[in-house]
């Protein structure tokens, strides 16, 4: 695992005084290190909607038809109108999610490949914490992307898996898995979280419980709602919104997975488990739609535009302000920080020392903060089921820094075809200012830089605890491209006096202005 060298555009954040910090100092007060006496904990509930893109949530202004459990909750809690995750994937993203790190630090870069498939068995999940502060703790999981494959079962004492076998999938040039049989309905995944709690509770009732949730159904079009709930959004258009088959089967899926979060949620409160527990609902990724083909030529994920990045983040605990909407930029590597602060243990103790988010705890008063810095990248070049590269070659590699203002995406592979988004007057990311911007352009590339997030070789094959490396799974290794890399200043071609290209056999800094120097290359791919 790679340590963070951390972000020289990160804001200093001011912590204030509000309800939901009242609470955790209470918790804190009581005793939350080892050895220390038991303290009544709140319950928690960690819900992640894969692929919802944010802005087909009603609460988040969608005209693509109602969702009223999530506005529900979001009512009666916080939502955090600018969230972005770290990636377009869904093992790479739940990673930074359930470990509060980026994926230079927590090591899960790729789907598919001989390594760098599954979190360092060195950095602490959200799971493990609560485990050892006494929670009973369960997953119930909707597909095999957040599966045991990729470490994500540790700390669990029940972990509901979908175990598949990867393999070459004809015509793709990609590997991938059997995605009929390894994945569920929501309202399947409903009842059986519900059945977990309920059999929980009987067993103790005392005891606090952490349950993570993951949906799955707005993915792809294999898991269909029933008829009588899909057709009227299928055939239908709303607002003129939903121009295309893909886009009206979507809204259908987040709607009738909606339904069955209303079902989960009045369960929970039934239970006595919401309304004095901490719920956290979120999103690893988005998705393109027919937006995204107009704007950037792409309909699904694996991308980092704001359709594939910008998420729903809602949290709903004791002492958080009902109905409050938080404009400041934040990420989902701040959910397990937040989560942690809220049941009164130390997020920086407990998920180490290059944890890259921040709790949200500081924002819940309300007041004006500075937006935090953004992370994302895709590292499809070396990832044996990203077949899209294919069609998109400049999706081989991207790395991205967004700080609200402005955003940053760097391909080292094509660096011509990098860009520069003024995020604040262009927010859906249509026109590249890279030219018109250089120092801007610069400003977010230094920070880059400082990250060292860079992957320049395939991964190699490694051996974890609890389970073989890929290759004993079943996987066969896709065909590899090749990448040919040096590292040069990034303000080669851009600032006056920096030659095109400085070539450099090593990282180190540029000797004309001292910047810390990037990687550029060539990549190609297998015949």
């Amino acid at each position: 695992m790679q340590a963070a060298t951390g972000s020289i555009l990160t804001p200093t954040m001011t912590r204030r005084t509000s309800p939901t910090i009242l609470l955790g100092a209470a918790l804190l007060a009581c005793g939350c290190g080892e050895g220390a006496p038991e303290v009544d904990r709140p319950h928690v509930v960690l819900i992640t909607l894969d692929t919802v893109r944010a802005d087909h949530l009603t609460c988040y202004g969608a005209r693509t038809g109602d969702t009223p459990a999530i506005d529900a909750i979001a009512a009666e809690g916080a939502l955090f109108e600018r969230a972005i995750a770290s990636s377009g994937l869904t093992p790479t993203s739940h990673a930074t999610i359930l470990t509060g790190r980026l994926q230079y630090e927590h090591g899960l870069r790729v789907l598919a490949a001989a390594g760098g498939y599954r979190v360092d068995e060195d950095v602490p999940t959200l799971a493990e914490i609560l485990d050892d502060a006494g929670y009973r703790t369960a997953a119930i999981h909707s597909a095999f992307p957040v599966s045991a494959t990729f470490g994500f079962d540790r700390g669990f004492d029940h972990f509901d898996s979908f175990d598949a076998d990867l393999v070459n999938v004809p015509g793709t040039g990609k590997v991938g898995w059997d995605v009929r049989t390894y994945q569920r309905r929501s309202d399947e995944t409903t009842t059986r979280a519900l059945d977990w709690v309920r059999g929980a509770l009987e067993d103790d009732p005392e005891r606090p419980l952490f349950l993570w949730l993951h949906y799955w159904d707005p993915h792809d079009r294999e898991l269909e709602p029933p008829a009588d709930e899909f057709r009227d959004f299928f055939y239908a258009q709303v607002d003129g919104l939903l121009r295309d088959e893909g886009s009206r089967a979507y809204a259908a899926e987040v709607r009738w997975q909606d339904r069955n979060l209303g079902r989960l949620f009045l369960g929970l409160r039934q239970m006595g488990i919401l309304d004095d527990g901490v719920l956290a609902v979120t999103a690893d990724h988005g998705q393109g739609l027919a937006d995204g083909v107009e704007y950037h030529d792409w309909p699904a994920h694996r991308m980092l535009y704001r359709e594939q990045v910008h998420v729903p983040l809602v949290l709903r605990a004791p002492g958080v302000p009902a109905g409050l909407r938080a404009s400041t930029q934040v990420r989902t590597a701040d959910v397990a920080p937040t989560i942690l602060e809220l049941v009164g243990l130390d997020p920086a103790r407990s998920l180490g020392e290059y944890i890259a988010g921040e709790s949200l705890v500081p924002l819940l008063d309300g007041a004006d903060a500075p937006d935090r810095v953004a992370y994302g990248e895709q590292v499809s070049g070396y990832d044996d089921n990203a077949g899209m590269r294919r069609r998109r070659p400049d999706a081989a590699f991207m790395y991205m820094v967004s700080d609200g203002e402005w955003k940053v995406i760097y391909r080292p592979h094509m660096p011509d075809r990098s860009e520069l988004f003024h995020v604040a007057v262009d927010p859906k990311e249509r026109r590249d200012v890279r030219a018109e911007h250089p120092d801007e352009y610069l400003r977010l590339m230094e920070d880059l830089a400082a990250r060292n997030p860079w992957v320049l070789a395939p991964f190699e094959g490694e051996a974890h605890s609890g389970g073989d490396a890929l290759t004993g799974l079943g996987y066969t290794a896709a065909p590899q491209g090749k990448g040919d890399w040096w590292w040069t200043c990034p303000a080669a071609g851009i600032a006056p006096g920096h030659e095109p290209v400085v070539r450099e056999d090593v990282r180190g800094q540029c000797p004309d202005c001292g910047r810390i120097l990037v990687p550029v290359g060539t990549w190609e791919e297998p015949r």
